[in-house]
């Protein structure tokens, strides 16, 4: 359940975040959302995919955290995060910025109240005694802020992928605990179409920063080894 208000000292005076962070709520989340700002830390512990939204037919990049949907490898059983980079998406939990009720062009602090992260007894406040933001407040503000920008460039770096037919489907295999698991749905840069793109295109990828980002996905399919080795691992545990 999740419940989604705007964050105001009238109501969250006495909220605080818990200083422990139990990531357990993630741990059936087998792909989550990045933004492309991400691509370069993400490459480092996952393979960097792009999916397409059923509905809206528009592609989305995401972290692959594991080879079967219900089951993330990168949270261990005790609700541990065992990557060295923790996405945007969970970083800026449980806040995010919604439109006001009264001027929808403009964006404001909300809050999940029902973020088990979220206590009215322990943890950092929100808010001091004399009703002011907190610097943990603030610093959680800013991060928001810059997540949501970061989506805004991701939308075009999206959009000009889209434009330049680059994404294919693709089937990842991987041998894992003695089964060869296939992934479907899955999207990925073709490499040879980005190599012979028109020397304008390829230089307007480069000047619009998105040839690092590029790289980095391309980089970090090999990583769908890393995710192989892991699901050996827990499964001869549990076995």
């Amino acid at each position: 359940m999740t419940k989604i208000v705007p964050v105001v000292v009238e109501n969250h005076a006495d909220l605080k975040m818990k200083a422990a962070v139990d990531f357990s709520r993630l741990e059936k989340d087998h792909i989550l959302p990045i933004v492309a700002h991400e691509f370069i830390s993400v490459a480092n512990d996952a393979p960097v995919i792009f999916i397409k939204h059923e509905e809206t037919g528009r592609f989305v990049p995401a972290a692959l955290l594991g080879l079967k949907p219900g089951e993330n490898l990168i949270v261990s059983k005790d609700g541990t995060w065992t990557a060295q980079y923790v996405p945007g998406i969970v970083a800026t939990y449980p806040f995010r910025l919604m439109s006001s009720e009264h001027d929808q062009t403009q964006l404001i602090m909300a809050i999940d109240e029902d973020a088990d992260c979220l206590s009215r007894d322990e943890g950092i406040p929100l808010f001091d005694e004399n009703g002011k933001e907190t610097e943990f407040m603030q610093n959680r503000e800013v991060a928001v802020q810059t997540y949501f920008e970061h989506n805004q460039v991701t939308d075009g770096f999206i959009r000009i992928l889209t434009e330049l037919e680059l994404l294919n489907e693709r089937t990842l295999t991987v041998e894992a605990g003695g089964d060869k698991i296939n992934l479907n749905g899955i999207y990925a840069i073709d490499e040879v179409k980005l190599n012979t793109l028109p020397d304008d295109k390829f230089s307007d990828l480069r000047q619009r920063g998105f040839l690092p980002a590029i790289y980095a996905h391309l980089i970090s399919l090999n990583q769908i080894r890393r995710l192989g080795l892991l699901y050996s691992q827990r499964h001869e545990s549990e076995a």
